[in-house]
């Protein structure tokens, strides 16, 4: 790793609050904000180190009461490993030449000539689109969400430089449009899929799998759970957060580093960031490779403004407004991309403009793994009202950095979303006077970092919120484990005189060390939702004291270690042939606690990181020793070891938990329910006294149901409900574990099955699509009206694959939200799966009533086993949403 820094850290480290205006042009605003001391505040140690954050720490390394901080240092362009790329325009295609002829005045429109070189350069396998210096007129064409688009990887856009080349979108109705779309749609899954096999409480990169069989190393895959009714329960969101409940969410994307058949592991490049619990459906699956490499570098960007009024809080619902017509438009808009970059850009008044820079929001990064943002500043939204308008930076990925960059005039400047925002930096970054505070904003968005954030007019929140767009579905929790390291108050937000930080996390939180004249931080907060207990208060560290705080920097520190370490790191750890909880690839010391009553002494096994590196390994001399792991590679050496104790007691079962296994599409999504005649598989989960949560299948546990109510359904097969009558039933299970009986109880509502369209419909084997926000596939067959299939962009598909061969006349579809937009699609027929003929072409749904199928007919019959919807999106939106679809069977 030696010599492979990033520039952009080396700078960072240089020099904090480059993009910072000087303390003493804010001092006299803010003189009189007095400094405010957190109760349970604690100074830094004499040496100005954390507690925390020791000078021998290691990832994984715990205090006392087991309070620890991430291992931040993945953050970024290819987890920080590689330089960002350097781009010589010289070598690319030049838009204002032949045969694009962009013009460069600003005075004719250059969409289409732009992207007719940005698709050059994509049919080329990646390149550079260059903008020479000056203003080019961008619109979204007829029918398309986004002006510019790079869906492809390889593609850098890049300018002359920020003040030289400017992008103006000149379209003021840019409801839910962008003026840069990267990537689209979402990470496109495989068939190829596992399950945990056993629970992952602590940071890992090893996975322990049900079936490693189809991983390789280098990868993509997406580690998914369900929203059970226990998971809800244990953040306390079982009310709040009731609408997504059985909701199949994203939490982490990551990159296999190696498989393990014979031990069925598979190490991931990124350690987890949350506790991983069988009991929620936690699945493994291998994605496409994502767009990646995409670079957008070196220009101006802005929107003509709205002329029209109405940009109060809820005008985004009012027809006719400019709230309405600028609702959710996105200055840059990236989905699903990985190890890309933005550097250099900054937004800018438009002749013409008041004040305002864009439309609403800034940079979103949507599902993206390792994107840096450098060196950026988004200014001036025109629409700040509800319905997430006015954001300039939103994080909704794993592991992206935005670092150097700058947010001014804001609703929230930088703002966390949703339970896959996890692992991201913000570093020496800066926001001016925004009307509310940088948040986390909605949903658990664990293990985030700001590190050396400089606050003007502004503040950063953390705290339980219970608000949101309905009474089920709720802020809720925000966030957890999150770091606020060395945050410097220029001047303090007006609704928080003397604060910097308000933190309420779910668990443990950190601000470490405040600098500044306003450096309060109010951890002591009143829960607006007392089912969700965010004690302990959140840890305060140093406050008022940042300017000693060793390191200034967590994520700089962090980054060195790991630079430094990775080629004598691990990539495995067994004992006794089953992976160690909480491996890291740097983690230095592991106590691992031996079953009761273990006799022998355990067996380690490690393998290295590094290709040429070796592994020596002396094993403990009994149950209760310590092993020690060397990994050799060149002339260094790291020592590992393993301290073992045995259980003074056997672990007992302490409760049990029953539940829908959701994995097969028989129950309803959003409750415990199944329709009258379907047939339901149950799975049941024991919870021991120590906190580990056991599939009684994988421990040789028999666990017997019973039905309370046989006439309203039955057990067979052992674990599957056989649903016969409508009406509610309760389900008990028993199960005897080390001598201890334990049970649960599941109460399930048999209902009515949804209503099928007239006439003979063709049965289905199976579906598949070309890629899903977390609303599968499988939910357009499942005949529950709670359930449905999504995906965003043009060209999306749904594909049916009927039990046999059938002369099809026609299809039946029932469109989310159908009775409030129309939807584009054509459907195509095939009978090999190969060669497709389109059978309905610019069809177009008609508004039916709420929860209507509607029928689409053929113009002939037409042999089918494959039918193919193909989805362009809604008259809102770019979303192509299926509750259920059928297919007819010819007369």
């Amino acid at each position: 790793m030696k010599g492979r820094l990033l520039p952009l850290l080396a700078a960072i480290c240089l020099g904090f609050g480059a993009m910072v205006p000087a303390a003493g042009e804010k001092a006299a605003h803010a003189a009189e904000e007095a400094s405010v001391m957190a109760v349970g505040d604690v100074p830094l140690g004499d040496d100005g180190r954390s507690r925390l954050y020791p000078a021998d720490w290691y990832p994984g390394w715990k205090d006392g009461e087991g309070r620890f901080v991430h291992d931040f240092s993945y953050a970024g362009y290819h987890r920080g490993e590689k330089a960002l790329p350097t781009v010589d325009p010289a070598a690319g295609l030049d838009v204002t030449k032949a045969p694009y002829n962009a013009d460069p005045s600003g005075q004719t429109e250059a969409t289409a000539a732009i992207q007719r070189a940005i698709d050059e350069a994509a049919a080329r396998g990646g390149g550079v689109v260059y903008l020479p210096e000056g203003t080019y007129h961008l619109r979204p064409p007829e029918g398309q969400a986004y002006a510019l688009g790079i869906r492809t990887s390889g593609v850098v856009l890049k300018g002359a430089g920020v003040g030289k080349t400017f992008l103006y979108n000149a379209a003021t109705f840019m409801k839910q449009k962008d003026m840069i779309r990267v990537g689209g749609g979402d990470w496109v899954k495989t068939g190829v899929s596992t399950k945990l096999r056993r629970s992952v409480l602590e940071p890992s990169a090893l996975l322990p799998v049900e079936d490693a069989a189809g991983f390789a190393a280098g990868d993509y895959v997406v580690v998914t759970f369900e929203t059970t009714a226990d998971l809800l329960a244990e953040l306390g969101m079982q009310n709040k957060w009731a609408s997504r409940l059985g909701k199949v969410e994203p939490i982490f994307y990551r990159q296999v580093v190696a498989v393990d058949p014979a031990h069925r592991t598979i190490t991931v490049d990124i350690p987890t960031r949350y506790p991983l619990k069988t009991r929620d459906n936690v699945t493994i699956t291998k994605a496409q490779p994502p767009v990646s490499e995409v670079g957008l570098e070196d220009f101006s960007i802005a929107n003509a403004q709205n002329p029209k009024s109405g940009l109060g809080e809820d005008d985004f619902k009012v027809e006719g407004t400019a709230g309405y017509e600028t609702d959710n438009a996105k200055a840059i808009n990236v989905i699903a991309a990985a190890d890309s970059w933005i550097r250099n850009v900054s937004t800018y008044k438009p002749a013409g403009n008041e004040t305002y820079h864009i439309l609403s929001k800034g940079i979103i990064l949507d599902r993206t793994k390792n994107v840096t943002v450098d060196n950026v500043s988004m200014a001036y939204p025109q629409y700040r009202g509800a319905n997430g308008n006015g954001y300039l930076y939103q994080f909704i990925g794993n592991d992206n950095l935005i670092a150097r960059s700058r947010a001014e005039g804001a609703r929230h400047s930088f703002t966390f979303a949703n339970f896959s925002a996890n692992g991201n930096v913000m570093h020496d970054v800066y926001s001016e006077n925004s009307s509310l505070l940088t948040d986390f904003h909605m949903y658990l968005s664990m293990a985030n970092l700001i590190d050396n954030m400089t606050l003007s007019g502004d503040a950063i929140s953390a705290i339980t919120r219970d608000y949101g767009s309905s009474p089920t579905n709720r802020h809720g929790v925000v966030t957890t484990e999150s770091v606020f390291w060395n945050t410097n108050g220029l001047a303090a937000h007006k609704s928080k005189p003397g604060l910097i930080v308000e933190s309420e996390q779910f668990g443990n939180g950190y601000i470490i060390g405040t600098r500044g004249p306003v450096n309060g931080v109010n951890t002591q907060i009143a829960g607006s939702i007392p089912e969700a207990d965010t004690k302990p208060f959140d840890m305060t560290e140093g406050v008022g004291e940042g300017d000693r705080l060793s390191p200034a920097s967590l994520f700089a520190d962090q980054f060195a270690r790991k630079a430094q370490g990775l080629r004598l790191g691990l990539s495995s750890l067994l004992v006794d042939g089953e992976p160690v909880d909480g491996m890291q690839f740097l983690k230095t010391s592991y106590a691992v606690t031996l079953p009761y009553g273990t006799k022998t002494a355990p067996v380690i096994a490690a393998s290295p990181l590094a290709v040429g590196a070796s592994v020596q390994i002396e094993q403990p001399a009994g149950p209760g020793g310590t092993g020690t792991i060397r990994v050799t590679n060149g002339s260094a050496t790291q020592v590992y070891t393993v301290a073992f104790v045995v259980a003074a007691n056997p672990v007992l079962p302490k409760s049990l938990s029953v539940s829908p296994d959701r994995s097969e599409r028989s129950w309803r999504a959003a409750s415990d329910a199944i329709s009258a005649g379907n047939e339901g598989k149950l799975q049941a989960r024991i919870t021991l006294h120590n906190g580990d949560i056991v599939d009684p299948a994988q421990s040789g546990v028999h666990v017997k149901f019973e039905v309370d109510d046989k006439r309203l359904g039955g057990i067979g097969h052992g674990d599957v409900f056989k649903a016969k009558r409508t009406g509610t039933a309760t389900i008990t299970a028993t199960a005897k574990m080390n001598g201890v009986t334990v049970s649960g109880k599941l109460t399930v509502q048999v209902v009515e099955p949804m209503p099928e369209p007239e006439g003979k419909l063709a049965a289905i084997r199976g579906v598949s699509a070309s890629a899903d926000d977390g609303n599968v596939p499988a939910n357009a067959i499942d005949r529950d009206p709670a359930s449905r299939w999504s995906a965003e962009g043009d060209g999306q598909f749904l594909l049916l694959e009927l039990e046999k061969t059938r002369a099809i006349g026609g299809v039946s579809l029932l469109f989310y939200n159908g009775h409030q937009r129309s939807s584009t699609f054509d459907v195509e027929v095939s009978e090999d799966g190969v060669h497709y003929v389109k059978a309905l072409v610019g069809a177009a749904s008609g508004k039916p009533n709420p929860n209507a199928a509607e029928r689409f007919d053929f113009a002939a019959p037409v042999k089918a086993k494959y039918i193919k919807f193909v989805g362009y999106g809604n008259e809102l939106n770019g979303w192509n949403s299926i509750v259920e679809i059928w297919a007819h069977e010819a007369k």
